[in-house]
């Protein structure tokens, strides 16, 4: 299975999960399209590994180092959807450490659920769509 079809297959499974209400299994896929698209915009502006030739890993320093790339490159800066893709980082933690703490009750846990992965299905469709223009117009800039 290729690439592209991997993703495809992914996106397809974030629908098919979340309209079945399925909503942890599909914010597991939201998460890993995410991770996926940053590292190509990572590569799309300046390159997806940190100073010593090892990957960037996690999704937190993908967004670290975009923002802080974002800063001196436009085409990047209009493309990086930092705060969406933070936002609801910040959430998915939340609701993990709320689950673990037992801070949340089980009809809190799942509408947070339900809103983390209805929020993701948007959020992964904006944010392959500003990879693919930076990719696309990179050349031109």
């Amino acid at each position: 299975m290729g690439k592209r079809s991997l993703y495809e297959s992914f996106i397809e499974r974030i629908d098919r999960h979340a309209s079945s209400g399925n909503f942890f299994e599909a914010s597991w896929y939201i998460y890993a399209v995410l991770e996926d698209r940053l590292i190509s915009m990572l590569q799309n502006s300046g390159g997806s590994t940190q100073s010593n030739g090892n990957p960037i890993r996690m999704l937190g320093p993908k967004l670290s180092t975009l923002k802080a790339r974002a800063t001196s490159d436009t085409l990047l800066a209009v493309n990086f959807p930092h705060d969406a893709i933070f936002d609801w980082k910040e959430r998915r933690n939340d609701l993990m450490h709320a689950m673990a703490e037992g801070s949340m009750d089980i009809d809190q846990i799942d509408e947070s659920a339900k809103s983390l992965a209805e929020d993701g299905q948007e959020l992964v469709r904006t944010v392959s769509a500003c990879a693919m223009r930076l990719k696309k117009h990179r050349s031109k800039v």
